[in-house]
């Protein structure tokens, strides 16, 4: 009983926690795609500077 009620509590706190990011990311004018996508290009930015040096 008591791990059940425990998981319910985590699991909504996740799901909290992730509402708030999106939310925080949507203000920010970004969606998490495009968050991704800079990240993305970030690190390959970083791998080809890697590879030339």
């Amino acid at each position: 009983m008591i791990k059940k009620k425990l998981s319910a509590v985590l699991s909504t706190a996740l799901i909290v926690s992730m509402l708030t990011t999106s939310v925080i990311v949507a203000i920010q004018g970004k969606t998490t795609l495009e968050v991704a996508k800079t990240a993305g290009d970030k690190k390959v930015e970083v791998i080809k500077g890697i590879q030339s040096a």
